[in-house]
């Protein structure tokens, strides 16, 4: 390689041991001349090298310049290279061995190694062209795809896997897979002889969600009026509304129709976004809409809406793209348009093909029903189905995970879902019928229908009520109290293990559930930033006399921690870049004169284990959403005082700007006494500023 050209840099990979993963063992120092440019895995490390850089390396091996060097070393398990096979994905192999080579390899994706250096990224983008032209492969059927500062891709078009086993051996690309294609998915809906009630008295909202997805049918009299902008990236002669008309009827009139009890009567505007081709030969001509054309369209009309629209429906995902291992192109790339565009986009968690899960889960089941592709994007909100109505032969009962929806943890071990909501049930024969959810068709007739894609629209209407409600509109609080609402509204329902399939659980159906409390329970808003090297606290937090009996604390402590940390999809399972962590409990003041402290309401996952890796994986460890809760029932011993802690950490000596969270506390009494009274009245005592959630709700009020 460095024969052929000294400039070029390469990749090398070390594996340190289980040990010395935590992010303090980083080996920083053997890499000083070879620059750690990311990993895969959390046992991985990604090295840039060059021949004068690595032969430095060699020496100082042999003649380590520290004991800091010499410690480094201890913690290498192997140094290798990168074998042009582990490029390849698993997907382009087995549809190559599936015989069906041949539908994908014009639609080939390369994405090559980025060095976090402009100049060695342009030399290796241009190297490795050439080098694809060089193998005689037509540079006209080349296009480089790029979006933001970080995202990037080769697509091309290949004769045969023997031109893709070339490729691989090129040095400078990281991954060779393709674009994957998506339509409408082939439903089954059931059309219900019921009398529809749905012109009530409501409230138009000025609040604007958009639906990318296969088009709202116009012909829907009861949608159609809150249609305020379409824009057509079908052809019509192979549009299918049906798929987004159900959609829209699920945030307008999902309540209704499926007889839950709800108090918001706000009707929302749409903006319809047709995007997806149908997919049913039963209903017309099918097509289909690639990936790569997907990003496209949804990076043209953020351009062109993000400014007005800040809420997004995207009930989509890859069903052959599992998100186990690593972060998802689709799901990066929806990270990507959150953070530049500033919008919350509501994602499926993905729908499971037959055979079903029941509930518990088979042991069989072992890693089908894991969420699939965009749904691992960590600034998304992810959905999945909870079943609203059973039968005796329903595969699941009421509140129980529907047999189709698809569980967490995402690539990075966060939670996802996020949220729950319902979405339908199935029968043991696999029938609908009775057990779905209920919404309309295009000409206005009430259908059923069951999956995540119809879950997600109900957790966007619960977003858009906080969202709209709040005076001041604030993405990150609505989603901090959306979640919180889920943890406060489903303590039954998350048994230990079961988080992977509901999250956080079901947000309550009404907007004043989510944002006020009664007179036993107070709910505290902290809304801050932090800046690097700080930590936050609160002293002296006046915990309720109420709560203080026969010389112990009591009471019920619910948390949600939730921020957008910085995202280097570079890393793999290092993609989120930055912890942040809550704490709540008690101080005292030993003899000695020191201050000890003690946390009292933990995470909600907990671990025992050392290690970085275990952690990560079962103790919300740089999640960008954690929750923590306590029910002291049989009392805690008095201590000089309580206070809140919030802690920063960056991985690897990174240096980040002041870091935005939103900490929501909720303590109750379960005995009834006032409480909230209590609790704002020694703040206001210790001189801290206290204000109600300004609601739109209020100013009605007061008005």
């Amino acid at each position: 390689m460095f024969s052929e050209n000294k400039y070029i840099p390469a990749v090398g990979k070390i594996i340190v041991k289980p040990e010395a993963i935590a992010k303090s063992y980083k080996p920083n120092d053997l890499c000083r001349d070879c620059p750690i440019i990311g990993n895969d895995d959390l046992g991985e490390i990604f090295i840039k090298v060059t021949r004068n850089n690595i032969l430095k390396t060699i020496q100082n091996v042999k003649e380590p310049p520290s004991e800091r060097f010499k410690a480094n070393l201890t913690t290498i398990k192997d140094i290798a290279y990168i074998a042009p096979s582990e490029k390849i994905s698993e997907d382009l192999t087995d549809i190559s061995n599936s015989g069906k080579f041949g539908k994908i390899r014009s639609r080939i994706k390369i994405k090559c190694f980025d060095f976090d250096d402009d100049y060695d990224n342009s030399l290796i983008s241009n190297y490795v062209t050439s080098k694809i032209e060089a193998l005689g492969l037509d540079g006209r059927d080349m296009k480089v795809i790029k979006y933001g500062e970080n995202i990037q891709y080769i697509k091309l078009s290949v004769t045969s896997y023997q031109d893709i086993v070339n490729i691989s051996s090129i040095n400078g690309i990281k991954t060779i897979d393709f674009f994957q294609e998506y339509s409408l998915l082939i439903e089954e809906y059931s059309k219900i002889d019921i009398e529809k009630y749905l012109d009530e008295d409501h409230v138009n909202s000025d609040t604007t969600i958009g639906i990318i997805d296969s088009g709202i049918s116009g012909e829907n009299s009861l949608l159609a009026p809150y249609i305020m902008g379409r824009e057509e990236y079908v052809s019509p002669i192979y549009q299918n509304p049906r798929h987004a008309t159900f959609i829209a009827s699920m945030i307008q009139f999902g309540n209704k129709l499926n007889g839950i009890e709800g108090t918001d009567k706000k009707r929302f505007k749409f903006l319809d976004i047709v995007a997806i081709p149908n997919g049913d030969q039963k209903f017309g001509p099918v097509d289909t809409v690639t990936e790569d054309e997907l990003m496209e369209i949804i990076e043209e009309i953020m351009t062109k809406y993000s400014f007005s629209v800040k809420i997004w429906n995207l009930s989509l995902g890859i069903v052959n793209k599992v998100c186990d291992t690593k972060m998802s192109d689709l799901g990066i790339f929806l990270d990507y348009i959150q953070d530049k565009y500033q919008v919350q986009i509501f994602v499926s968690s993905g729908n499971l093909e037959h055979p079903f899960r029941t509930w518990p889960p088979q042991a069989t089941m072992g890693e089908r029903d894991r969420i699939i592709s965009p749904a691992d994007s960590v600034r998304a909100i992810t959905v999945g189905s909870l079943a609203l109505f059973d039968s005796a032969i329903s595969m699941v009962k009421k509140d129980e995970p529907s047999p189709f929806s698809r569980r967490g943890p995402g690539a990075n071990y966060n939670i996802k879902p996020d949220i729950v909501d319902y979405g339908g049930n199935l029968d043991i024969h696999n029938h609908i019928k009775n057990l779905g959810v209920r919404g309309l068709d295009p000409q206005g007739n009430v259908i059923e229908g069951v999956g995540t894609s119809y879950a997600t629209p109900r957790g966007v209407q619960k977003y858009a009520l906080v969202y709209d409600e709040l005076l001041e509109n604030d993405l990150l609080l609505s989603k901090a109290m959306t979640i919180h609402s889920a943890r406060m509204n489903s303590r039954g329902y998350n048994d230990k293990g079961n988080i992977a399939y509901y999250g956080f659980g079901l947000p309550a159906v009404n907007s004043r559930d989510i944002l006020l409390c009664s007179e036993n329970e107070i709910t505290l808003v902290f809304k801050q930033r932090m800046p690097q090297g700080n930590y936050l606290e609160l002293f002296d937090f006046p915990y309720p006399k109420s709560l203080i009996r026969n010389g112990k604390y009591f009471g019920e402590i619910c948390m949600t921690l939730a921020y957008n940390p910085l995202l280097d999809q570079r890393f793999g399972k290092e993609y989120c870049r930055v912890n942040m962590d809550a704490s709540f409990g008690t101080y005292k003041f030993e003899k000695d004169g020191k201050l000890s402290y003690k946390g009292c309401v933990p995470p909600e996952t907990t671990w025992d284990e050392k290690y970085e890796e275990v952690r990560v994986k079962n103790g919300f460890k740089w999640s960008p959403v954690k929750s923590y809760y306590r029910n002291i029932k049989k009392g805690l011993d008095i201590a000089n005082g309580w206070k809140i802690r919030i802690d920063m950490t960056v991985r690897n000596k990174l240096s980040i700007s002041p870091q935005e969270f939103v900490l929501i506390i909720t303590i109750k009494d379960n005995e009834g006494n006032d409480i909230y009274s209590e609790i704002v009245n020694g703040l206001k005592e210790k001189g801290y500023i206290v204000n109600n959630l300004e609601t739109r709700q209020q100013i009605r009020q007061r008005t």
